[in-house]
């Protein structure tokens, strides 16, 4: 009979995977202490890599419902309040929730939209949502604006990837991200560390295309139909 563990609990640290990362550089031999200085150094390639993962698209573990109630008179939220940890990188879906629970899109708006909107201050029932992402805020603007606080806005998020931080701590990945991690992370510090350039290529090849099969896997959209109607503006030809 076979033998299995059981568990699913395989999370490396940061530090398996900068060490793992250098070993395939050939830097160090396996059996050599990796100095500190170098270890900062290749968690600081590995946050810059992590961080710009977030424009690879809707990974399913970075989005979040942000739920919040309107505020009579009041037209603009920060969201970056509202979550009180990151800052939200795009809105992809959002809606309105009356008190029966009843739910309504809203329409997003762009900036020139917003900028052209006739009466942006009269009350009523929100049905725009315009969102702008700052650098230190990103804040809703609702359009009318409320009239009563019996509404739930909902903001279906992409929220900002977590900071690694430091190198005890893990990844905020799933663990069949890890091999894809550790040979980007390779191909991030190939040049730092003076590999040849043929292994170089090598190592950027194989970067690729775990990267992309990551990205391309089923596991990381979300599983649902498409449907899709005529528009009826285009009338009938």
């Amino acid at each position: 009979m076979p033998t299995y563990s059981g568990t699913y609990a395989f999370q490396p640290n940061a530090q398996a995977i900068c060490t793992e990362a250098l070993n395939i550089t050939g830097a160090f031999d396996q059996n050599e202490t990796i100095p500190i200085n170098d270890m900062n150094s290749v968690l600081f390639s590995l946050e810059l890599l992590v961080k710009e993962m977030a424009l690879n698209g809707m990974l399913l573990w970075a989005i979040q419902d942000i739920a919040f109630p309107t505020v009579v008179g009041q037209a603009t939220y920060n969201l970056s309040t509202i979550t009180g940890t990151t800052l939200p990188l795009r809105i992809l879906d959002q809606y309105i929730v009356d008190s029966t629970g009843n739910s309504v899109t809203l329409v997003m708006t762009s900036r020139y939209d917003w900028d052209t909107l006739g009466q942006k201050f009269q009350p009523g029932v929100p049905n725009q949502i315009w969102y702008d992402p700052q650098l230190n805020a990103g804040t809703i603007t609702l359009y009318d604006v409320p009239s009563d606080n019996t509404h739930t806005i909902h903001v279906i998020t992409q929220l900002q990837m977590q900071d690694v931080g430091a190198l005890t701590n893990q990844v905020a990945f799933p663990q069949e991200a890890y091999r894809m991690l550790v040979w980007n992370l390779t191909d991030e510090i190939a040049l730092k560390y003076r590999m040849p350039a043929d292994e170089r290529i090598e190592v950027n090849q194989k970067a690729t295309a775990f990267r992309e099969k990551f990205f391309n896997a089923e596991f990381g959209q979300e599983q649902a139909s498409i449907f899709l109607t005529p528009s009826e503006r285009m009338g009938n030809r």
